[in-house]
């Protein structure tokens, strides 16, 4: 393992790995690992001891920090001055991870996706160039957009080392609430009838909606959704939204997240159970138990995924990416040869990757 703690070192780590043809996987909080194709590698790179606040000024809602910071750390800072970066990560995660893998938060109605928080971003390339993209004030970007290039790419192009993220306002208020009965009827009433909140989530037998904002805001929001469901069942004060997260269920053994056009959910759900649909967005969690044919639900959940013009990669445990959607795929093998001419970050992760020999 490899553990550098500064800028530097993680350049003389890539260069010489890049040198030697060492195959490396960048590594955070190890919240998000089974993300992407099972990559042959000879060493990891953690980026934890890469933790600092570089700079936080409240007032202009920027905080600048190194990638190996851990989401709960951050949260409790920014908490202290009513501010928050909205994404949907353990505690344990780190920036970079969270950015590599693009994860965002099931409150993406109101906050947005996490590539439209990052305002600037330094990564060191596989050949150990270290590499800024974006900057701190907006009108002042120009060059290429790697850092929303690089949000999502899974730790292929680059090690993420520091990111500029802009931050929120704590909603003044907050406020779950539940419906029973036909989840996506009620989820697609709750999604036209309140058009300010901030998620709503269906599942088989139930439609959550989160409301957020000012008080006066939330009690007419909340009104809405009532009115127009015939009655909401408010859920404890505090309660994460969705109230059982998918993506942390206990039970399944592989949790598939699949994306179609928002359109489409109702016919990538048809006859399968235990999903979780985020509506307006187009995301559906799949959870598959021990004991179920796990290879032919992943193949049967992929299949309808595709038919439809999405993809359908597994999270968590084995099963990948699945088959590949990427258009123009020697641009992204060039990109890939650009940032990382060696191969020698996490080969086959993505989509578009070949792997190389082994040494």
């Amino acid at each position: 393992m490899i553990h550098p703690d500064s800028k530097a070192s993680v350049m003389d780590a890539l260069g010489a790995a890049s040198a030697r043809g060492t195959r490396v996987l960048i590594v955070g909080g190890r919240q998000h690992i089974d993300r992407g194709n099972p990559a042959q590698v000879d060493a990891e790179l953690w980026t934890t001891q890469l933790d600092g606040v570089v700079a936080y000024e409240p007032a202009e809602m920027i905080a600048v920090v190194e990638a190996g910071i851990r989401i709960g750390t951050l949260a409790e800072l920014l908490s202290r001055n009513g501010q928050e970066w909205p994404v949907d990560a353990p505690p344990d995660a780190t920036v970079g991870g969270v950015i590599a893998t693009g994860v965002s938060s099931a409150r993406r109605l109101r906050v947005g996706h996490v590539r439209d928080t990052v305002l600037e971003l330094e990564l060191v390339t596989g050949d150990g160039r270290l590499v800024r993209s974006g900057a701190r004030t907006v009108k002042n970007v120009t060059g290429y957009d790697i850092h929303r290039l690089a949000t999502g790419s899974l730790g292929t192009l680059g090690a993420i080392v520091q990111a500029a993220l802009k931050v929120r306002p704590l909603p003044q208020a907050t406020r779950s609430a539940v419906v029973r009965g036909d989840g996506l009827a009620l989820g697609k009433m709750l999604l036209r009838e309140v058009p300010m909140a901030a998620g709503v989530v269906a599942t088989a037998g139930a439609a959550e909606v989160r409301f957020e904002g000012w008080d006066e805001e939330v009690a007419e929001m909340a009104r809405l959704g009532a009115e127009a469901a015939g009655g909401l069942t408010d859920l404890p004060a505090g309660a994460t939204f969705p109230s059982s997260p998918p993506w942390l269920d206990g039970d399944a053994v592989v949790v598939i997240e699949a994306a179609v056009p928002a359109s489409r959910i109702d016919r990538l759900v048809e006859g399968f159970v235990g999903w979780t649909a985020l509506l307006g967005v187009g995301l559906v969690w799949f959870g598959i138990e021990a004991g179920a044919d796990v290879d032919g639900a992943i193949a049967e959940i992929r299949g309808r995924a595709t038919a439809l013009d999405g993809i359908a990669p597994v999270i968590r445990g084995p099963g990948g990416l699945g088959p590949s959607p990427v258009a123009g795929v020697e641009i992204h093998r060039r990109l890939k040869a650009a940032f990382d001419p060696a191969g020698v970050l996490a080969p086959g992760r993505f989509w578009h990757e070949a792997v190389p020999a082994s040494n």
